[in-house]
């Protein structure tokens, strides 16, 4: 039959094929979009399901008493009463008197200085995780849930009794983590930001903002540790550092994700 067009067999055939690529193009880049969006989700609900499991498979699961929301939806379970307390109990039993630690700025040792009255609030910055310019508050009371709860919805909370940063020794920084499913909603909200902390790496920088004064950590160690450990209170060696802490797994709390910096 004759090409009522007048359009040669060949330039026919060519816009076929172009219209068959079009239509694959776009099926192709319908198929990635919707893959883009669904992978993310169902990685959430896959970790969020994990992350229940296992705390359904604990010898001693944690109690739904502790479950904590944020908007309503489930972000992370919240056992750190008892471990507070502990902690206080162990700082007690640290001495700061009379301890130095050596300053890479000024390249000599300083006194250690335990602050319990500071109240500005500081910030930390660790750019490589997306952390910026989240609040530190400072010489937070933690043995009482209701108050360092309503502290760390602002940010992250300095553990009084320890240090302050670029007061010599080890500071003590502790914030929530979250669960997969909800962080992934809710990727900078401060009262979980150390969610992030999973995805430190050795040699990371760490900046603290203090008085209009720039301190500048380096990211030493990353651990996994028992929720008994307090060791982590201590100052390592002559070294002036800041350990920043949160719940592992995240938003369980059976044990603690750690990372210590050293001033630089």
């Amino acid at each position: 039959m004759p090409n009522q067009w007048n359009i040669p067999e060949e330039e026919s055939k060519k816009i076929k094929r172009i219209k068959v690529i079009i239509s694959v193009s776009l099926l192709v880049l319908g198929v990635l979009i919707i893959l883009s969006q669904a992978i993310p989700l169902t990685k959430s609900y896959i970790d969020g399901w994990i992350a229940q499991a296992r705390v359904d498979m604990m010898k001693n699961p944690v109690p739904d008493s502790y479950r904590k929301y944020i908007e309503e939806e489930f972000a992370y379970y919240d056992p750190s009463k008892d471990y507070f307390s502990n902690l206080e109990g162990s700082i007690k039993g640290l001495t700061f008197e009379g301890k130095f630690t050596y300053d890479p700025i000024t390249n000599s040792t300083k006194k250690v200085v335990v602050d319990r009255e500071y109240s500005k609030d500081m910030y930390i910055d660790i750019a490589s995780v997306g952390i910026e310019d989240i609040i530190i508050i400072p010489n937070v009371e933690s043995t009482e849930e209701e108050v360092y709860d309503e502290y760390l919805k602002r940010g992250v909370a300095h553990f009084k009794g320890t240090p302050l940063p670029g007061d010599g020794g080890n500071s003590f920084i502790y914030g929530h983590s979250s669960v997969e499913s909800f962080f992934s909603r809710h990727q900078n909200l401060p009262e979980t930001i150390f969610t992030r902390l999973e995805n430190v790496d050795i040699g990371d920088d760490v900046y603290i903002q203090r008085d209009n004064q720039e301190l500048h950590y380096v990211v030493r160690k990353k651990k996994i540790v028992e929720s008994t450990d307090f060791s982590i209170l201590k100052t390592q060696g002559d070294k002036e550092t800041v350990t920043l802490m949160t719940c592992w797994p995240l938003g369980v709390g059976t044990k603690r994700l750690v990372v210590v910096a050293e001033k630089y």
